[in-house]
């Protein structure tokens, strides 16, 4: 395998199925959960898709030149900034991140090394304090181009074209019965979940937010989930197509990161075992209607990678 650049190796991710699970939470045989490890993406995350494909649009567009010398100011959790740093190292970016100051510091010293400048914001402010300081560095800096990625067509866009695509062709002899996945920006659940429910009217896309937040009723608290309902409802997010929101808390989503880690071998981050403690949520209800008289198969998603949560795993 060889490749011009660490760019090309965006994508085609693999889809593994959990098997330790099956015989501590399943209590039906008929019910399977698959996850699709985006840690294999550059950068360890999905949002290496979406930052690679909004710089892409935005040359075709004119507004980025690739080695001209141009600033991308982008607020973001971590993962979009890596994956933007990674892109703007190779075709010749600066790069200036908005982060708030409650991420991890390992994430942030990675995106240092990459070249990137990091901008703390007040996360006391909210939820958004890093997309609100971004929209007054852009204000002092017109000159800056700023991707946005909660409002950006191009992040759901890539998950349509390719993520979608990816898990249709791994499940091309079985169904999906539910999609699930947190909302963050909601490039991804709109992406996948559009394309899947247009192969599948009959599946049930699940949200994942943490608990006491609200996303439907435009409702946010505090929390330590990162990524997840990060204070807005995002522009790209297409609530439309999801059937149900589930809530966790920080510790059940704590709990299965270590799980996935030490019984399914899956180096895997806080939002990967939210995504897993819904999912259970779910197969708790299955087993509330048993027998089944079908085969369920449960899809979710590991975004990123257990290095920056190393401090959670004592």
């Amino acid at each position: 395998m060889l490749y011009n650049s660490i760019l090309e190796t965006i994508g085609k991710t693999p889809v593994i199925k959990l098997q330790k699970v099956i015989e501590q939470f399943l209590e039906s045989s008929k019910i399977a959960i698959y996850v699709k490890n985006e840690t294999f993406n550059p950068g360890g995350s999905h949002k290496t898709r979406i930052a690679f494909n909004m710089i892409k649009d935005a040359e075709k567009k004119g507004i980025l030149k690739p080695n001209a010398g141009q600033t991308i100011l982008e607020p973001t959790g971590g993962n979009t900034g890596l994956g933007i740093a990674i892109a703007g190292a190779v075709l010749g970016y600066k790069v200036i991140l908005i982060i708030p100051d409650n991420y991890s510091p390992q994430k942030q010293n990675l995106l240092k090394a990459l070249g990137a400048k990091i901008i703390l914001s007040d996360s006391k402010k909210g939820g958004n304090s890093h997309g609100e300081l971004a929209l007054e560095i852009l204000f002092d800096n017109p000159n800056y181009v700023m991707l946005n990625q909660s409002s950006n067509p191009a992040n759901p866009e890539i998950h349509r074209l390719t993520t979608a695509q990816e898990i249709l062709a791994d499940f091309s002899d079985k169904s999906i019965d539910y999609f699930v996945g947190g909302i963050g920006t909601g490039g991804h659940i709109t992406g996948i979940g559009e394309i899947l429910k247009k192969e599948n009217p009959n599946i049930q896309i699940i949200g994942v937010q943490p608990n006491g937040c609200e996303i439907f009723k435009n409702q946010f608290i505090p929390h330590k989930i990162q990524g997840l309902a990060v204070g807005i409802i995002p522009d790209v997010l297409n609530i439309n197509i999801i059937n149900k929101m589930i809530s966790v808390t920080f510790e059940e989503s704590r709990q299965m990161m270590k799980y996935l880690i030490r019984q399914e071998g899956l180096l895997v981050g806080l939002s990967s075992g939210a995504n897993l403690a819904a999912a259970l949520k779910i197969v708790h209800e299955l087993n509330q209607n048993q027998p089944l008289n079908k085969e369920v198969n449960i899809l979710t998603m590991a975004y990123d990678s257990a290095i920056d949560y190393l401090e959670l795993l004592d």
